[in-house]
Parts: structure tokens; sequence; C-alpha cells
């Protein structure tokens, strides 16, 4: 049951949440709780929450504590509140539409190629307002709020739009993966103890072996940087290959390792042996010199062409996800025709509202897409890529737990290779340039929390119809708090002065790709078209393998996951957490792995919460820097 207490205590934990991302990076640089899909931030102040106020009212009040449900509701809308503020939406927003002026110069010629199609009601008009934000608002100067409340307010129509997109998609699809499929979602397994189990959940020893782990090994890092002759232990190493033309990544994540432990060993084998060979073939390609293009953004560390194939099999495993899923939709679908008929009364929505609410966003997002200055077929073409691509990702997440991943090829790539640069002309150019703020290099979505959250509002038997009105307080509460944060530090502070990739990079290197390409015109990329086509089929071949026979060990998802850069960073830690599973599988079994599951478990959350404590210490500390996510 959702109760009113339970929302707004879910508001209160998501303001904290929405505001505090961007407070910490931009302030104190310190580890991203919100900027991947382990939504670490949720998970840090679930377990402040559980220990100081649900166990204090269950002492105090027993008739008053909270019940697994409405602790549960409170952790959906906070990992909804997580993949909004930093690298979900609103810093790169706010980033880019203030450094695509802010970063002008005569020789990047941007004011000539790109200002004159920008849409003026998308963007700030002030440019005083922009340089404000960058080198610190005078004193007497009130804050430009009115400059950025209608470009803002156009986005986040947009963005809400786009959410309900989401929404739509994961509540039809909900019964397939939860209740058909059986899908794992490692990401929701420790929540879903803290919340269910109580206290005899923190009780267990192993848990609190596992979480003093990194507790121990991280704030010994953490010293290090406030006190540099403090010896801190070396949790990385790197192997160059093929001639120094590339290197392996040896990095030890305890959070990963936690996370990929919950998940079935042969999905562990198919990440850690895909990254391994596409990353000795991304060396083989790198030495001998061979390319099919320009680089592309947000593609590396791969080569090019292995980022393609990865693409062509992410784009398969979403299209088998709605063909395995058929017998489910047109179970949707005969709700949608008959009003009589109604097999949706546990959803969030009704599927009837489900499938109009998706039909209207996507015609809302193509629309949109269009206004903002793509061609027809391209704003069409680049609509459907980007759910599929989003679907994909989604799927990953709920069937690996991956806490770091992005795309392999971002919506914008893909569109410019399929239609080059003289269909879409310099104003669809730049309206892909604008598109960076939502669609492409993002390591979380509001789409993987919403299937997250169905998956833990199932098991808790949650009302659907209000937890829908608190996911969409959430998330209006979300955009809006996180960009009044955003705003109130960049012009105190001044956000040329503050080292993160949001202010600077990403306008930067936005801008700089649709400069290029407006003076460097691209043909339509057959070659890397061809590339997707093969990994489409490399994919369809796995795809059959696993199908017709029971024995082949390797899960088709690897390939679709492929390499980028935080796979890149974590697949050493997968393969780990391979290793010892497979060990405690062949010789403890599965009495064995259930109780070795709480050390995992315990790995993640003192991750998390020794991230969160070290951000009130560099606060405290008045010291930036200390960071242990992948950030």
């Amino acid at each position: 049951m959702v109760t009113v207490r339970a929302i707004i205590l879910g508001l209160v934990l998501s303001f904290l949440i929405a505001a505090g991302e961007p407070w910490a990076l931009m302030q104190l640089q310190a580890s991203p709780l919100c900027a991947d899909f382990s939504t670490g931030g949720a998970i840090f102040l679930f377990f402040l929450f559980i220990l100081i106020v649900h166990f204090s009212l269950k002492r105090l009040c027993p008739g008053k504590a909270l019940n697994p449900g409405e602790l549960a509701t409170i952790y959906i809308m906070m990992i909804v509140a997580c993949a909004v503020p930093s690298w979900g939406f609103t810093l790169n927003l706010i980033g880019l539409l203030a450094g695509l002026y802010y970063f002008a110069t005569p020789n990047n010629r941007w004011e000539e190629l790109i200002h004159p199609h920008l849409p003026a009601h998308l963007v700030p008009a002030d440019r005083q307002a922009i340089q404000y934000f960058y080198e610190g608002l005078p004193r007497g100067v009130r804050l430009p709020w009115l400059v950025w409340f209608k470009p803002l307010s156009y986005w986040f129509l947009f963005i809400v739009v786009f959410y309900l997109l989401c929404l739509s998609l994961m509540v039809m699809l909900r019964r397939q993966w939860v209740e058909r499929e059986k899908l794992t979602y490692p990401l929701t397994e420790l929540p879903e103890a803290m919340a269910a189990e109580g206290k005899p959940f923190y009780r267990q020893r192993l848990l609190w072996f596992g979480f003093l782990f990194p507790l121990f090994i991280y704030s010994l890092n953490g010293l290090h940087v406030i006190f540099p002759l403090f010896p801190a232990p070396q949790l990385s190493h790197y192997i160059s290959i093929c001639r120094r033309t590339f290197s392996i990544p040896i990095k030890v994540y305890f959070e990963v390792i936690g996370l990929a432990f919950l998940v079935p060993t042969d999905v562990l084998l198919s990440v850690w042996f895909f990254s391994l060979v596409m990353m000795l073939l991304t060396g083989h390609l790198n030495q001998i010199g061979f390319s099919i293009g320009p680089f592309q953004p947000y593609s590396d560390p791969a080569h090019e062409a292995i980022s393609c194939q990865s693409l062509g099999a992410l784009l398969v495993l979403s299209l088998y996800c709605l063909w395995n899923a058929r017998e489910h939709l047109k179970t949707v679908l005969a709700e949608v025709r008959n009003k009589s008929r109604c097999f949706s009364q546990n959803e969030v929505m009704s599927y009837r509202a489900c499938f109009w609410c998706f039909c209207f966003s996507l015609l809302f997002v193509f629309w949109w897409l269009h206004r903002t200055g793509l061609p027809l077929w391209p704003a069409l073409f680049f609509t459907v890529a980007t759910v599929l691509i989003f679907l994909g990702i989604t799927r990953i997440i709920a069937q690996t737990g991956l806490a770091y991943y992005r795309a392999p090829v971002i919506p914008s790539v893909l569109t410019l290779q399929t239609f080059g640069t003289a269909h879409l002309g310099p104003v669809g150019l730049s309206a892909l340039g604008l598109t960076f703020a939502w669609a492409a290099d993002l390591r979380t979505l509001v789409m993987t929390s919403l299937a997250n959250g169905l998956k833990l509002a199932t098991t808790f038997k949650i009302n659907g119809r209000r937890l829908l009105l608190a996911i969409a307080a959430t998330a209006v509460l979300s955009l809006f708090a996180s960009a009044w944060s955003t705003l109130l530090i960049g012009y105190k502070h001044g956000a040329i002065n503050i080292p993160l990739w949001h202010l600077k990079g990403l306008p930067n290197f936005a801008m700089g790709w649709v400069r290029n390409l407006i003076l460097s015109p691209q043909p339509v990329g057959r070659v890397q078209c061809g590339f997707i086509a093969i990994g489409a089929g490399l994919m369809f071949l796995l795809l059959s393998l696993r199908y017709f026979f029971n024995w082949w060990p390797l899960s088709p998802i690897g390939l679709a996951v492929g390499i980028p850069y935080p796979v890149y960073m974590t697949w050493f830690s997968v393969f780990l957490a391979w290793m010892v599973k497979v060990g405690i599988m062949k010789y403890g079994g599965a009495r064995v792995y259930q109780q070795a599951k709480y050390f995992f478990l315990g790995l993640v959350l003192g991750s998390f919460v020794t991230a969160g404590l070290w951000n009130v210490i560099a606060f405290l500390t008045r010291t930036p820097g200390i960071k242990f996510t992948l950030g």
C-alpha cells in the first residue's frame, strides 16, 4: 500500500538526492552517487533512513513503524530521482546550453556555424547571464532565474513526456520480464533484503564482513587524499598490448564485484569473455592501422568497427525482447481493443492507458526533434533508434546488474551514419548536438530505474495507481531541485572554476563534433552500417545457438554489452565475481551460495555507504577530490 507518509518521506529524500548530487560534484568534486545504474545515492540514504528513522520508530512507537511496502515505495522514488540530476539529464543540459555560447570563439566559429540554427526558445538568450554562470555572479547582482525559466520549461516538458514513454513501455513489458522470463534484476536484491528482512538482515555477520572490506580500503584512499604521506592501496593496473597501442585495465571495484555475484554464471562469463576478446581485437586493429572512418563520440575505447558490431547486437537484443514478448503484447492489445477486458489490475497504469500514452509520447518526441531542426525521416529514425537503444540498455541492466554502463554507439552517431551530413544539413547537425543533453553519454536512465522499481513493486505487492503519482511527483521535483542546485552553485562559485565534464568538456565535445561535420561533411557510413549488420548477424547466431543447444555456455548478452568505457574499466571485477561464484557453486552448492550472498551484498552496501560518508567528510574538511566510484 502506498501511503501518504511514504510519498512525503520519499519526496524529501528524493529532493536531497536531486539537489545534493550537483552539490557533491560541483563543490566537492567527490564520488558521484547518482551517475550510474547502481543508484548509490539511493542506497546510501536508504541505509541511513532505515538505521536512524525506521529502527527508531520500531523501538519507540512500534505501531507507527513503516512496513516493507512503504520502505520499498520510498526506495523506488529515490532511484527515479537518481536518474535525473547528473549524467541522466540536468547537469548535461545546463552545461551544454551555457557552454555552447560561453566557449564560442572566433577560432571555432560556433557563432557563425551553429548558433543561427539553434531554436531560440530552447537556449538562454542573455549572454551576460551565461558569462556570470561561468565566472561567478558579481556582488549585489541577483541570480538571473528568469533567463533560464523559459528554455528549461520547454526542456522539462519534453523530458517529462519522454519519461512517460519510458514508463508506458516498462509497464507493458513488466509481466513478461518479471513473471514470465523471471529476469534476475540484481540491482533490486539489496534494497529488497533491506526492506523485507528487517533487523535479521542487519544481524548477518557475513554482511558486515563484506561491508567492512570496502570501508577499510576506500577509507585508506580517502585518508591519503587528506594526508598525502598516508599510504594508500593501489586497486588498478594497466597491461599494454599490441606494441602499446592499447591497454587492458586491471581494476577492482567492490560494488561491481558484489552486484556481479548475484548474476547467473553464464551471463558473467559472457560479459567478461566478450569484453576481453573485444579488447584484444581493438588492440590488433589499432596495431595494423585498420580504420573505418573518423572517430565518433562515446565509442571509445573500442575500435569503431567493434563499437558498430556491439550496436548491431544491441539492436537485435531489443528486437528479440519485443519478439519474445509477442504473446504478452497481444494481451496488451486485446485490452486496448476491448474496453470490457482488463488484464492490468495490478499495474501502475492500465494497458489501455499505457498504449495510448506510449503512442502520444512517441509522436511528441518525433515532433519535438523535427521542430528542433532534424529533417522528417532522420527525426523519425532517431526516435525509433533511441527507444530501441534505451530498451536494450534496460534489458542489459535487468539481466546483468552492471553498475556502470553506456551504449556502445549513441543515437546521434547512428543517425549520422545512416543519412550522412548532406541529408541532415547544418540545421539537422545542430539539432543532433542538442541531443547530447539527453541521449548521448548516459550512464543512467529513468527507464532502467522504472524497470527496477516495477520489479520491487511486484515483490512487495504495492498498489500500482498510487505509485504512479509518487513516481510522477518525484520526476518533476527532481528536475526542478537539480536545476536549482546546479544554477545556484554555478553562479556562486563560477562554473569555469569547477573541473567537471558536464560544464566544460561536454559543450566543447558536442559542439566541436557538430562544427567538424559542418566543415568536413561525411557521406552515408556504408562501412559502419556493414559492421552493424555483422554484429546483428553474430547476435542472431548466438541467440540461435542458445535456443537450439542447451549446453551452449555463452549468453548472447555479452556481445551486446561490448566494451564502452564503463565496461572497459570494470570487466576485471566482473571476472573476479565469476571466478568466485563458479568456485562456490561447484564446491559449496546452493546452500553455501545463499550464505555467501550476504558477504557480497555487504560489499555493495559498504562501497556506497563509504562513498557517501566520505562525501560528508570532504565537506567537513573542505577537501575536494575524494572519489571512489567510477566518476
